[in-house]
């Protein structure tokens, strides 16, 4: 075996095996040449082969060398494994092994074993706990139903009422689960184990609790004997609000190409159940890319196999959105359950073709907008089943056919009344029912979105319902009529218009709901409502229960001052006028017709799901990457080149924020792009004012967006080497964008809980070595080196503040020039001379060998070599500049295969230094450093 490294020396170098997974399929696309004379060395395992059980061998190994892993022998003797399950398509076990002390877990505490086909330890990730017998305390003096009343304090929730246990297992973690007490929307599940804190570990109670008054899914961690609220992770992932609100003005700063490239062909083996769907389908992201295409028996049979309304259980068949991966309807209410009738129904033929006319307000299409949501969940559990998110790993399906627990599809929540311009995703541990909302966008940057007109007096802005249909572009016009309250039909005159009219009435809710009013108006015969709002101050947005048949009408609010002006003019004699959607506003935006979003969402359960494995949600601390998984997924699945490009702008959601297309900024601090001028990110950009301006990237969503700027460089870097293929349902192996998806689904299961750049790094190089025996080693560590996550990377923990970016890539990665001195010494050559840069291959392979944007230099200090701002902000890092060469020469290479590419140099540099990085198209890389004089 090789020798073990230290646990800091495993986060500045990943060690994998020689031994290769078998049956490994090469990418048909160009070969992987040698450089400088063979095949760069391939990542190693971190043993060889091994006999027996996948489960036993990680056990022995973490108990053979606990020192690695930074604790003691006795930190591990109570390992157990939490789950354990096999990825089919590379052979790997991933093998995910709990801390435990006196026979309880210690939360958070799993180390992530993944064993190859022949028993080869491929990589470990640890969030082990050392010294646990010194640091454990604590007893039981509280039972479940105190710790619930405990947390509910804790949390600011409301006082738990009538709180029962409903079930108790014996043993010493006392598994209880706890009624919903009136906080929860669902049974409170609760155990014993052991909460990791600065002072050690304490005994504690751990309680998921699905929040009824907010969109929050706790696991909060009580003290067990003090009732003390310990720790609070909330399992439901949202949108940066503030980030989103700061970027709603933000527009396309460039064009991108109108021509998309034909749609995505899809599944290559579909199920024929005849189901149609009027929808945005790939690689089509929302109405920005072009019309509606009516896409026929979309279902795959591996990853569905029968089809999307089909769970295979008695009863369990429907003709509606919901199915055996997905149940899409409408939340308007914001009760977490279906309004009346909101789950689309596409018949005894499956069809769901619905009406969408984009010119209106969304409340206007709803069907629509739930059916395209209802198809991408279905999209994105079909994809990455595929890439093996799968029954054993965890993934979300009613019945998992025997393979997993069941009971976990996602309900998806269409138009939800939670909030507005946001979205979010709760994923409860395995078993548990995910939640996905998805929410409106009003755009009240454009102003109000409707508008009363009253005939002869004026034009009245006017918000917006909820519940009800909504004012179209044509309008309503028809007599106005007041009703004080209009709680009941009594309170209407008498003698009523005939034809359309517009009934007035009072605001506030202590008579009766906004609801109910625009029922009794409906059922006097009236075509719209107008709310006269009761206080000062904007006219609210109205809601209501939608437990009945909704109403028909549009009802809209206007400000107390304007409600005034508008009763006084009825009193005055018969008015006429208009309710209409504003003119000038371009009308609310659903986010269920935005596939990046949907996507987003759906793989924050993804990431969640496969980090630690089963069982637990372990994604934490300041590096968490959870928005970057989710942003990169969304990205790469509606890849497509005609239309992104690798060094163009990529906005994330720039249909919700009104943007134009894809090469809008979107929600995230900067766009996507390989260009470091666009998309500056560097690993040191996520410390405490590392970003521009020496501001601070928010956590989770702005570190986020970093981790997804490397894996966006990285999935281009791949596409260059090995194709782009159209069809993200294929193999990983029939293109570079599939291959880069499927790492970093391999990477996420390898990582372990707790993981940070540099950790999440190791475990994607890892997957390509387990993949592919590491055939694109060098590309990655290119990759991540540009944007310095490079070999001498330093992650400390996962505190944002602790980490060391480096530039530098794999040392089996790297070759020095021919007549250079080595790295670190430093060459001198007169600023504004030609450099020749010669480099030696095993023969002669032709001139097109270089990667993209190959070669380039970029600043560096003359004292440090590091890569870093003269001018002392942490970001932007000086960008690579491309090479150029003087007069008409190109690369060069004689018969020996000797190259020579002429670099010329700028007189500006003189007095500066800098790194001249030459990169092959395989990662392979020549490096060297250069002092700029004078001449």
């Amino acid at each position: 075996m090789p020798p073990y490294l230290s646990r800091g020396r495993r986060n500045a170098a990943l060690l994998l095996s020689a031994t290769l997974v078998a049956s490994m399929t090469s990418l048909a696309t160009k070969p992987a040449w040698a450089a400088p004379e063979e095949a760069p060395e391939n990542p190693i395992f971190l043993t060889g082969p091994n006999e027996g059980a996948a489960n036993d061998i990680a056990m022995r190994y973490l108990r053979a060398h606990p020192a690695d892993f930074g604790v003691r022998a006795a930190d591990v003797s109570e390992l157990s494994v939490m789950s354990s399950y096999t990825s089919q398509h590379n052979g790997v076990t991933h093998v995910n092994l709990v801390q435990r002390h006196k026979d309880l877990d210690v939360f958070g505490a799993v180390s992530t074993v993944n064993i190859a086909r022949d028993g080869s330890v491929i990589h470990v990730g640890d969030a082990l706990v050392s010294d646990l017998t010194e640091k454990a305390s604590g007893s039981a003096s509280l039972d479940a139903v105190e710790a619930v009343e405990a947390a509910a304090e804790g949390l600011d929730l409301a006082e738990p009422k009538n709180a029962k246990v409903m079930s108790r297992n014996a043993g010493a973690a006392k598994a209880t689960v706890v009624s919903d007490a009136g906080i929860s929307d669902e049974p409170i599940p609760a155990k014993l184990g052991w909460q990791q804190t600065e002072d050690g570990l304490r005994l504690a109670w751990q309680l998921v609790i699905d929040d009824s008054s907010d969109d929050h899914l706790w696991n909060a961690a009580v003290d067990a004997e003090t009732g003390e609220l310990l720790n609070a992770d909330d399992w439901t992932t949202h949108e940066n609000a503030e980030e989103i609100a700061s970027n709603l003005g933000r527009s396309a700063t460039s064009t991108t190409p109108t021509q998309l490239s034909p749609a995505n062909p899809g599944t290559r083996n579909p199920v024929q159940d005849g189901s149609s769907y009027r929808v945005y389908n790939a690689p089509k992201e929302s109405p920005n890319d072009g019309p509606r295409t009516l896409v026929t028996n979309p279902a795959d049979s591996k990853a569905s196999p029968n089809g999307w309304h089909d769970t295979g259980t008695p009863g369990g068949k429907y003709t509606t959105t919901q199915g055996n991966n997905v149940h899409a309807y409408q939340d308007q209410d914001n009760n977490n359950a279906p309004d009346f009738g909101s789950s689309p129904n596409g018949g005894s033929n499956l069809s769901f073709d619905f009406p969408l006319d984009l010119a209106e307000h969304a409340q206007n299409y709803r069907d629509a907008a739930t059916a395209n949501l209802f198809y991408w969940n279905n999209v994105i559990h079909d994809v990455s089943y595929l890439y093996g998110f799968d029954e054993v790993s965890g993934n979300f399906q009613a019945n998992k056919f025997g393979k997993g627990v069941g009971g976990d599809y996602v309900r998806a929540e269409a138009a939800d009344g939670g909030g507005t311009n946001n979205a979010n995703f709760s994923t409860p541990a395995s078993g548990g029912t995910p939640r996905m909302q998805m929410y409106l966008w009003p755009g009240t940057q454009f102003g109000d979105p409707n508008q009363v007109v009253v005939d002869g007096v004026g034009s009245f802005n006017a918000s917006w319902s909820r519940y009800s249909t909504a004012p179209t572009a044509a309008g309503l016009a028809g007599q106005f009529v007041y009703a004080g309250t209009g709680c009941t039909a009594a309170a209407y005159p008498a003698s009523l218009p005939s034809g359309n009219w517009v009934s007035v009435v009072d605001g506030g809710t202590t008579a009766c709901t906004y609801l109910q009013r625009t029922q009794v108006a409906e059922s006097v015969g009236a075509k719209a409502l107008v709310i006269a709002h009761n206080a000062s101050g904007a006219a609210p947005v109205l809601t209501g229960a939608m437990t009945t048949a909704p109403v028909t009408i549009p009802a809209v609010a206007v400000t107390q001052a304007n409600g005034a002006t508008i009763k006084a003019a009825i009193a005055a004699g018969t008015v006429t006028g208009t309710v209409r959607k504003n003119p000038n506003h371009p009308g609310i935006r659903d986010g269920d017709l935005d596939a990046g979003v949907i996507i987003h969402e759906y793989t924050h359960g993804i990431s969640t799901r496969l980090t630690g494995g089963l069982g637990v949600n372990c994604l934490s601390g300041d590096e968490q990457q959870g928005e970057g998984w989710s942003d990169y997924v969304a990205l790469t699945m509606l890849l497509d080149p005609k239309f992104d490009t690798a060094d163009g702008q990529r906005g994330m959601g720039p249909y919700v924020l009104f943007q134009d297309d894809r090469s809008g900024g979107g929600i995230r601090p900067r766009p996507y792009s390989r260009n470091m001028e666009i998309q500056p990110f560097t690993y040191d950009s996520i410390k405490t004012g590392g970003w521009l301006n020496n501001t601070s990237l928010a956590v989770p969503h702005g570190i986020g967006h970093g981790w997804a700027s490397v894996l966006w460089d990285m999935t281009w870097n791949l596409i260059d080497r090995h194709g782009f293929n159209p069809n993200i349902y294929d193999g990983w192996n029939t293109g570079g964008n599939n291959l880069a998806l499927q790492l970093v689904i391999d990477g996420l299961k390898m990582q372990g809980c707790g993981p940070g750049f540099v950790t999440s790094r190791n475990a994607i190089i890892a997957a390509d070595a387990a993949l592919t025996g590491g055939e694109n080693a060098c590309i990655i560590w290119g990759s991540f080196a540009r944007r310095g996550l490079g070999y001498s990377a330093v992650q400390g923990t996962t505190n944002r503040n602790d980490n060391t970016e480096a530039f530098d890539t794999h040392p089996s990665c790297r070759g020095d020039f021919v007549g250079r001195s080595a790295q670190p010494a430093l060459n001198t050559v007169i600023a504004g001379d030609a450099a020749p840069m010669k480099f030696k291959l095993a023969a002669n392979r032709g001139l097109d060998i270089l990667a993209s944007n190959s070669p380039y230099s970029r600043l560096v200090d003359c004292d440090t070599l590091k890569t870093v701002n003269p001018s002392g902000p942490v970001t932007p890092r000086p960008t690579p500049v491309a090479a150029s060469n003087p007069g008409n020469s190109k690369l060069s290479v004689n018969a020996n295969g000797q190259y020579n590419y002429v670099w010329k140099t700028d007189p500006s540099w003189v007095g500066t230094c800098r790194e001249f990085v030459l990169t092959l198209d395989n990662g392979f890389q020549y490096r060297t450093y250069f002092k700029l004089i004078a001449g």
